[in-house]
């Protein structure tokens, strides 16, 4: 009888170290283990290769979690490089019951830090460092599940103290996501559950992921010398800034850029 020990689980990647880009852990050191699958199509998914079944069932190495954790284990050793954090991004890696590769890691000394739109629980998050949920505003072109997001969050309000381990982040295009976001604010930055605006972060979203018609990382300005996508992304911040400020609940979060797109465009594995 196969256990959910034996059961194979798709990685798309293993890289790092790089720097965390976005949300409370920006510029944080890290490993990433990138998993296949989610349970979201969103149109502006800046990680397709890992979210569609047919690039994840020609790309993908099945492991088992142990076979996971010991890739990770070897990669690290490859590279002389010290840092105890890894991410769980994807897809959504929290589609997968990951207890054992948690238990794992944390008894190896890592700390976890997790990527997650916060549609599925499990009793494995709370053992993580690093929570990061990400509700889809309507420029990521995907639904907002508020009766999901109530029983994810849910979960570590009853939990009580692993409530600080939370990031909520939401990426922004226009006053649309805008007004999105804050709906969100005023629902769950409270008592009931426990999360503060320090815990709330707006990311300024890419415009050209990867797999767009426009996907401007390769685009050189001849003039300044930096990539196109650069521009677009800071003109985009400036002119987004004003109306945050202005808001009054947003005016009270952390907004900020995808500083690995800043760094590396549409680059995988970075």
């Amino acid at each position: 009888m196969t256990t959910n020990l034996d059961k194979k689980i798709p990685l798309m990647e293993v890289f790092g170290p790089t720097v965390q880009g976005e949300g409370s852990v920006i510029g944080q050191q890290t490993y990433f283990l990138r998993f296949g699958l989610c349970d979201y199509k969103c149109v502006m998914c800046d990680s397709m290769h890992a979210v569609d079944p047919q690039q994840v069932k020609a790309n993908a190495q099945w492991l088992t979690q142990r076979q996971i954790f010991e890739a990770l284990y070897e990669f690290r050793s490859k590279q002389q490089h010290s840092t105890p954090w890894v991410t769980f991004s994807g897809g959504n890696p929290a589609i997968y019951d990951l207890q054992q590769l948690v238990d794992l890691l944390k008894n190896d000394g890592w700390k976890i830090a997790v990527e997650t739109q916060g549609t599925v629980y499990h009793r494995w998050l709370l053992d993580c460092d690093v929570i990061t949920v990400s509700p889809k505003t309507p420029g990521m072109g995907e639904k907002l599940e508020l009766d999901k997001l109530d029983l994810f969050l849910g979960q570590f309000a009853i939990a009580g103290r692993y409530r600080d381990r939370l990031a909520i982040k939401m990426v922004v295009f226009d006053q649309i996501d805008l007004e999105a976001a804050s709906m969100v604010f005023e629902r769950y930055v409270r008592d009931a559950y426990g999360i503060s605006a320090s815990q709330f972060y707006l990311s300024l979203g890419n415009p050209y992921p990867p797999g767009t018609r426009d996907a401007r990382a390769s685009g050189v300005c001849l003039e300044c010398g930096t990539p196109d996508l650069v521009q677009e992304l800071v003109y985009r911040y400036e002119q987004l800034l004003p109306d945050i400020m202005q808001h009054p609940t947003l005016c009270r979060v952390k907004f900020l850029p995808q500083w690995h797109v800043l760094l590396w465009g549409n680059k995988q594995g970075v």
